[in-house]
């Protein structure tokens, strides 16, 4: 087996816990499309009560996840918002969409942070010498979850991260492991994936020729179903002893 020269991560209930997130998500969505009909608004276009522009945006997105799914393609923010609002009947080619997505205004969640052991593993990686990537199933650009990274003193420790909305396809689709292999320098078999859901994370990591691990975290449930992971963990620190174990230490 070759040398373990890389660690992939999936981000959410990953590396950062979601299980004590303040607030409903609907309204949360609702707080951040307020900020991007406010700034339309003051642009002087002519929108739709915000009820409706929300409803509208909402059906919007939840139907580009479901055609997304059916290829694993990635949704991308940009082009959800940049459509939606052409159905609005906004003139797109007089709007900047990169002030509209600043406008949003994305953000930390409250009560959302990193598990506790997760800047120790980290730093234990860097230490190693291993590379260090992310893969996340999120729409939005990278540049937008990096607030969150930053935030939790994540993103120092990356050489390589992706969102699908960047592109252009999601886990399980190979091609969204193998770019940021890629982008590492790193070949499959010589990389970990680490992630929480079976059929999106581990599945795609076996298909991509990666070691999967699934991390089952107490607040989780995640169903197997046919998927199987190389290794199973409950808290990030257990991922030490493996890499341990797969580089011959043990």
């Amino acid at each position: 087996m070759a040398r373990i020269s890389a660690v992939l991560f999936d981000m959410d209930d990953t590396l950062i816990d979601w299980s004590r997130a303040e607030g409903d998500i609907a309204a949360i969505e609702a707080k951040h499309m307020a900020n991007v009909y406010r700034h339309l608004a003051d642009q002087d276009h002519v929108l739709p009560p915000f009820q409706s522009f929300l409803d509208q945006f909402h059906n919007a997105m939840v139907n580009a996840w479901t055609e997304a799914k059916k290829s694993w393609s990635g949704v991308s923010f940009g082009s959800l918002l940049r459509d939606f609002l052409a159905t609005c009947g906004l003139d797109t080619d007089k709007i900047d969409l990169e002030a509209v997505m600043q406008a949003y205004n994305w953000s930390v969640i409250p009560g959302v942070a990193p598990f506790d052991d997760t800047l120790f593993v980290l730093a234990q990686l860097k230490e190693a010498g291993y590379k260090i990537g992310l893969i996340t199933n999120a729409m939005q650009p990278m540049w937008m979850r990096d607030i969150e990274l930053r935030a939790f003193g994540i993103l120092d420790y990356l050489d390589a991260r992706l969102t699908s909305g960047d592109v252009g396809f999601m886990k399980p689709h190979p091609f969204i492991y193998h770019r940021a292999l890629e982008l590492l320098d790193v070949a499959p078999e010589a990389a970990v994936f680490v992630g929480d859901r079976p059929a999106n994370d581990i599945a795609g990591a076996n298909k991509a020729g990666l070691i999967s691990v699934l991390i089952s975290p107490p607040h989780l449930n995640r169903d197997l179903a046919d998927t199987r992971p190389n290794y199973t963990i409950s808290q990030l620190t257990e991922l030490l002893p493996i890499l341990a174990e797969l580089e011959g230490d043990t």
